[in-house]
């Protein structure tokens, strides 16, 4: 919420006006406000955390695939050299994964043993049948006579039919070791095939057990990565390839994290300067400028109805000691700061289509009285052209006999 500054003393005085303006408009019911003439400061309240302005990430490695679950984590803020170990994936599913994927493989490999040993069976059967289907047709052959002293025409017919027999006996053998070796060749191929998905398989198992450990890629503190709800990584959470699980932060230059509430972050800007207060240290303060807004609110927590805009303050500079990354901070963003102006209450502002107006007592009674306003708070709005000091304006609507 964007308050005016001293907001007690200004709350005293608007009082004050009001007692002042009841005690003389009771005749006519209409409570009143006499204009003046003062300075207009609006801050906006933050709270927030320090971090780092610069930062590693370290991350779930890339060659990791799947969604993997997390074992074990170092504790929050714990120095690291390069190479010590900061998280673990649970291996057990992939191990799993890779002894079932192996049997499949090697099940195969029997399957095409076992193939292989009846397809050379059934290439020695035609193979066989061939040569003695060869040696019967030269006999039949050698021996054919179609002399009538000697054999009938019966006998002659059937010794023709038996070499036709054999003959088309031969090219059925000589058709069947074509497509058997062909069919064999095939079964093989599948089988390589179906092999080669296995493989595949336990190459990426091997692989993904070999990444399981997640390493500090330099020297630093390991800060854990919240995510977009605010939550830090614990032992169960789903992690993927590339999943940032925390940083290892630059501490030689700080920014302030902050959140305000959505209702609260009217006038919030880049450049705005602003005052930050380390919760441990509240009669320090630091000065800075907001860097960055997001475009959109979005809840701190899950599930929470409360929307915030996250937005970040560079500090002027950075006490090394005592600046460490998730220390809490509380800060006023300077939204306005306007030297002997005119304002008034929200409340006795009206407009209607682009046209703004407030309610005029004069000796007459209440009048329209156009107004441009300017800046505008939660609670105040500052009148460029319209009113001038010494002005009693109506604070609610007056009564239609009360107006000319």
């Amino acid at each position: 919420m964007i308050r005016v500054h001293s907001i007690g003393k200004l709350l005293i005085i608007v009082s004050s006006l009001m007692l002042v303006a009841c005690s003389q408009q009771q005749g006519d019911g209409v409570l009143t406000m006499e204009v003046t003439r003062a300075n207009f400061n609006v801050e906006i309240p933050a709270t927030g955390e320090l971090e780092a302005s610069q930062s590693t990430a370290v991350t779930v490695p890339n060659g990791l695939r799947g969604p993997q679950s997390l074992a074990w984590i170092l504790d929050n803020f714990t120095p690291v050299k390069s190479g010590d170990v900061v998280a673990k994936m649970d291996p057990t599913r992939q191990r799993y994964k890779l002894e079932v994927e192996k049997f499949d493989f090697n099940r195969l490999s029997l399957d095409s043993d076992m193939q292989q040993q009846k397809d050379k069976t059934i290439s020695q059967e035609l193979q066989a049948g061939t040569q003695i289907t060869t040696k019967e047709k030269d006999l039949a052959e050698r021996f054919f006579s179609e002399d009538e002293r000697v054999y009938t025409k019966i006998e002659i017919i059937e010794q023709m039919r038996n070499q036709d027999y054999l003959g088309a006996k031969m090219e059925y053998f000589d058709w069947g070791l074509a497509q058997h070796d062909a069919q064999a060749q095939a079964e093989q191929q599948l089988i390589k095939l179906k092999q080669g998905g296995y493989q595949a398989k336990i190459d990426r198992y091997k692989n993904n057990l070999s990444q399981m450990e997640i390493l500090a890629p330099h020297d630093g503190l390991f800060v854990y990565q919240t995510g977009w709800d605010g939550a830090m990584p614990v032992v169960g959470d789903m992690m993927w390839s590339g999943f940032t699980i925390g940083t290892l932060p630059d501490t030689s230059v700080m920014q302030a994290k902050l959140f305000v509430l959505e209702s609260e972050a009217a006038g919030l800007s880049v450049g705005k300067s602003a005052t930050v207060y380390l919760d441990a240290y509240p009669d320090m303060p630091f000065r800075g400028k907001v860097t960055q807004v997001d475009a959109l609110a979005k809840p701190k927590e899950k599930d929470s109805p409360v929307n915030y805009f996250q937005f970040t303050v560079s500090l002027d500079k950075t006490l090394v000691d005592i600046m460490q990354p998730g220390r809490q901070l509380s800060a006023q963003v300077h939204a306005l700061s306007l030297t002997d102006v005119v304002t008034i209450p929200n409340q006795a502002l009206f407009q209607k289509e682009g046209l703004y107006w407030v309610y005029l007592k004069t000796s007459e009674g209440f009048i329209k009285q156009s107004v441009t306003p300017g800046q505008r708070s939660i609670d105040s709005t500052e009148i460029v052209n319209g009113l001038t000091k010494g002005d009693v304006i109506a604070l609610t609507t007056p009564p239609k006999r009360s107006r000319i």
